[in-house]
């Protein structure tokens, strides 16, 4: 009855990202990795968190990519970057270890998440640090090569992966990713 009422939803493990301006970046390290995967998966990111995070404003992830092309990677001084693009907050997202393969045959996305949150209003200060490693999908089994495409598969696995990001920030239903498993044959 108590999940009728007040529903079945977690609360966002760090949820201070409403009513601020936050800029997001991602860094994709792994085989299958590169600029454009790591765009892919900010535009993602910033998409789950404007339709949950109503209050929140994102900045568009080209004017972030044109900052992180003034400042350079190499800085990683992301206080400057969050300035430049007038961010109170600052979500680095670090994504290692990327595999989209398993075997000649299969594809099963692999990957460990980092992601950090910094405080640009106060001396860029980190504010929310968490580490997620293993993440996979299908958890068990694989996609045959023969069934998609390596981009199909490698977009539909970084929508989950951005989707598992956001839900940091915002309400989740904990049973959400039960079955996934399951939706892997319809990529």
């Amino acid at each position: 009855m108590l999940y009728a009422i007040r529903g079945n939803e977690l609360p966002a493990e760090y949820d201070g990202l409403s009513e601020k301006r936050v800029a997001i970046i991602c860094s994709i390290e792994g085989a299958s990795a590169g600029e454009a995967a790591s765009t892919l998966l900010s535009s993602y990111i910033s998409s789950i968190l404007t339709e949950k995070l109503p209050k929140a404003y994102l900045v568009p992830t080209d004017e972030v990519d044109h900052r992180m092309e003034i400042e350079g990677w190499s800085k990683s001084d992301f206080g400057s970057i969050g300035k430049g693009l007038n961010a109170d907050q600052v979500v680095m997202v670090r994504v290692s270890n990327l595999k989209l393969r398993d075997g000649a045959t299969l594809f099963r996305g692999q990957c460990n998440m980092h992601v950090d949150v910094y405080d640009v209003k106060n001396g860029s200060k980190l504010v929310f640090t968490k580490n997620m490693a293993d993440h996979a999908f299908p958890q068990h089994g694989g996609v045959p090569v023969t069934d998609t495409t390596e981009a199909n598969f490698r977009n539909a696995y970084l929508q989950l992966v951005a989707a598992k990001i956001a839900a940091l920030f915002h309400k989740v239903d904990p049973t959400q990713e039960y079955a996934l498993d399951a939706t892997a044959g319809r990529i």
